[in-house]
C-alpha cells in the first residue's frame, strides 16, 4: 500500500521526544528486512569503541520514581516492524519511554528494520505466515481509514483503557480516528508537521522583519508571507523564495480544511470547498510572480543550501530535518538558523497546522497486543511528567545542537499545532485516492494551472474512489 508515497516527515530521521524517540534508522540489506538492535559498536577506521545506548545515571534514579502503576508483562518480547527502532543506535540517548518499558514492565523492543516503501508488503507477509509483529507505526496517518479497511489491524480497545486518566490527554485524538467506535490507533500526542525554515543573517541583510517578531506580533500570516516573498524576489538574480518538497500540502491545511477529510466515520471530499479555492488561488499568484524556486527548470531538484547561501528566503519542511547535523548545515551557520510554524490563514477561524501523530497501532494476528498497549502506557505515563520534560531537553541540545531559541520555537509551534492540528486523508484511503490528488493539488503552484481547471478534471473520479471505501467502511463491524 502507498508504495509511491515520499518518506513522510514523522519517520524520515530522528524523533525525538517522549512519543518514542529514535535515535536514528537502521539499514537493511533485504526487501524483508533484518532484525537488529542498538549494541556496542566498533569503529573499522580507529578501532574505538561506541557505548551502547543509555542514560546518565541521575536520569534513571529519578526515572525511578515514575510510572510504579505500569503493568509487568508476562510476554516480554514487543516486536516491532518499521524503517526506523525505538532502540537508539548505539553511543546515542535512550528515550525515557523505553528505559520505563524495560525497568518497570521487564519488556523489550525487538525491531524488525524494513524498507519504508514496502512495510505494507512485509506487514501483509507476516499476517498471512502467523507472524505478524506487535507494533506498527500510526505515524504515516495511512493506517486509517484504508489500511483497517484492507483487514491489517485490530481494535485496540481490548488492551487500552481510552477513558482512563491516564489516556485522557490524547482521548479526542484519538476519537476522531475510530471507525464505527472502535479505536485501531494508539495515539500518544499531535506533534509539530512542517516548518518555515530560514536564515536570520539573511532576513537582517534585505531589510526584512523576522517571521518570530511577526508571529509575536500575531501578524505572522498568508499576507505578511506574501510581502517578504515579493519583496526579497528576484529571478535575474537567482532568488527565489520558496524551495522544498513539502510547502503544497502543508499550506494548504492552514486553511483548516484537508482536500479529503474523515468526520464521523466517513471520507469527505473538500476540492470545491471555498478554503481550499483560497489556497489555490494563493498558490497560483506565487507561480505567476516567480516566487517558488523553479524546480521544472532545476531536474526536479530541490537545493537547501541555497537557504544558507541567502539565494532562498525559506525552506518549508518537517522539523525532522533540523534533527539532522548533515542537514541542518545546508541552511547556515547554527546561529543563523530558525523557523516558524506555516503563516496563518486570515480568512479562517482558528490558527491551523499541518500536524503528525505518535504512536503506533496493533497488527491483525499480533502475538503480543499487551506488550504494546504496555509501551504506550509508558509512553503517556512521560508525556507530561516535568523531570522527562528536562530530561528531553537536554538531550536535544546535546545531540542536535540546538540554540535555545530554536527550542522555545518548538514547543511555541508544538503547542499551537496541538491547538488547532489538520489531518490530510487523502494519503490514507489507497493509491487511486492517493494518485488522484497529490499531483493535481500541487499544479497550480508548480504549473500555474488554475484550480477550477483541475477540479473539473478529478472531482468525479476522487467522488467515486471515496463512495467506494465509504461503503466499506459502514460495512465494518461496529
Amino acid at each position: 500500500m502507498m508504495k509511491k508515497r515520499i518518506l513522510s516527515a514523522a519517520l524520515a530521521a530522528v524523533c525525538i521526544l517522549s512519543a518514542g524517540a529514535c535515535a536514528g534508522s537502521a539499514k537493511t540489506d533485504s526487501s524483508s528486512g533484518t532484525r537488529e538492535a542498538a549494541a556496542t559498536t566498533t569503529s573499522e577506521t580507529t578501532g574505538t569503541t561506541t557505548p551502547p545506548a543509555t542514560l546518565k545515571e541521575e536520569d534513571k534514579e529519578a526515572i525511578k520514581e515514575i510510572g510504579d502503576d505500569l503493568p509487568v508483562l508476562e510476554n516480554k518480547t514487543v516486536k516491532l516492524l518499521a524503517n526506523f527502532d525505538l532502540n537508539p543506535m548505539a553511543g546515542k540517548p535512550k528515550s525515557v519511554a523505553l528505559e520505563l518499558f524495560e525497568t518497570k514492565c521487564g519488556g523489550r523492543i525487538e525491531t524488525e528494520i524494513c524498507p519504508w516503501d514496502n512495510r505494507y508488503d512485509i506487514l501483509a507477509t507476516r499476517i498471512v505466515a502467523d507472524d505478524a509483529p506487535d507494533m506498527f507505526s500510526a505515524e504515516d496517518l495511512d493506517i486509517v481509514p484504508g489500511a483497517v479497511i484492507s483487514g491489517k489491524f485490530m481494535s485496540m480497545d481490548p488492551y487500552i483503557d481510552y477513558d482512563s486518566d491516564l489516556w485522557a490527554p490524547t482521548k479526542k485524538l484519538n476519537d476522531q480516528f475510530a471507525i464505527n467506535g472502535k479505536h485501531y490507533l494508539g495515539l500518544t500526542s499531535t506533534d509539530v508537521g512542517v516548518v518555515v525554515i530560514y536564515n536570520k543573517k539573511t532576513i537582517a541583510e534585505n531589510g526584512l522583519k523576522d517571521p518570530v517578531e511577526l508571529l509575536e506580533e500575531d501578524n505572522w500570516t498568508w499576507d505578511t508571507f506574501y510581502e517578504m516573498m515579493t519583496s526579497f524576489s528576484n529571478a535575474a538574480e537567482d532568488k527565489y523564495c520558496i524551495d522544498g518538497w513539502e510547502f503544497e500540502n502543508a499550506f494548504a491545511v492552514t486553511s483548516g480544511v484537508p482536500y479529503v477529510d474523515f468526520k464521523d466515520g466517513r471520507l469527505v471530499n473538500n476540492l470545491e470547498h471555498e478554503m481550499i479555492y483560497a489556497v489555490q488561488e494563493y498558490m497560483l499568484n506565487l507561480k505567476r510572480n516567480d516566487l517558488p524556486a523553479p524546480k521544472d527548470k532545476r531536474s526536479w531538484t530541490v537545493y537547501p543550501e541555497m537557504v544558507g547561501s541567502g539565494k532562498t528566503l525559506f525552506y518549508p519542511q518537517g522539523i525532522y530535518v533540523l534533527y539532522e547535523p548533515t542537514n541542518v548545515t545546508a541552511f547556515g551557520d547554527m546561529e543563523d538558523i530558525m523557523f516558524v510554524p506555516m503563516p496563518r490563514c486570515p480568512k479562517a477561524d482558528e490558527y491551523y497546522l499541518p500536524a503528525v501523530v505518535k504512536g503506533f497501532a496493533i497488527p491483525a494476528g499480533a502475538k503480543n497486543p499487551e506488550g504494546t498497549a504496555a509501551y504506550l502506557d509508558c509512553v503517556m505515563t512521560c508525556r507530561d511528567n516535568e523531570k522527562v520534560k528536562e530530561i528531553e531537553h537536554d538531550q536535544i541540545f546535546n545531540d542536535y545542537g540546538w540554540t535555545q531559541e530554536m527550542y522555545d520555537m518548538f514547543l511555541k509551534t508544538r503547542e499551537l499545532t496541538d491547538a488547532h492540528p489538520v489531518f490530510e486523508y487523502y494519503k490514507a484511503v489507497n493509491d487511486d485516492v492517493y494518485d488522484c490528488v497529490l499531483n493535481p493539488s500541487k499544479e497550480s503552484y508548480n504549473q500555474a494551472v488554475p484550480w477550477s481547471q483541475t477540479v473539473g478534471e478529478i472531482k468525479y473520479e476522487l467522488q467515486t474512489y471515496l463512495d467506494e471505501a465509504n461503503e466499506k467502511l459502514a460495512a465494518l463491524e461496529g
